[in-house]
């Protein structure tokens, strides 16, 4: 008697604890709306330019923001639908003017903003990887 109870406890605890032989795969119901959502989120990181992977031509270099911000102003009235943006790098502000892949078209750029802006310079900035 006590062998057939541990048979039986053994039986039951092997098979009966709700492991399927062959157990069904995992399936995920997706809205269409997280699908559309998924795709924007990806298409916004390919789109996004970072300045750390360009060509820039520095137009002020300082502490003081507004006067920064009068140098962009300024470039952007006289270089209409060139791009030119603030950065902060510690502890000074910078604008840089253009985004060019290669320094050749970053040199023909800096020769026709030197009339305007003769202190101009070409920089390739590059982002510190905690080094």
């Amino acid at each position: 008697m006590k062998y057939l109870f541990v048979l039986t406890f053994m039986f039951t605890a092997l098979f009966g604890s709700g492991q399927e032989k062959f157990p069904k795969p995992n399936r995920f119901i997706v809205n269409e709306k997280v699908d559309t959502i998924l795709a924007r989120r990806a298409d916004c990181f390919t789109k996004i330019k970072t300045s750390f992977n360009y060509y820039h031509i520095q137009l002020y270099n300082g502490q003081d923001i507004n006067n920064a911000r009068s140098v962009k102003a300024d470039f952007q009235e006289k270089f209409p639908g060139e791009y030119v943006v603030i950065e902060w790098e510690s502890p000074e502000f910078k604008v840089w003017a253009g985004e060019y892949e290669t320094k050749l078209a970053a040199v023909q750029a800096l020769q026709k903003i030197k009339k305007e802006y003769p202190d101009a310079f070409i920089v390739y900035p590059k982002k510190n990887k905690g080094n």
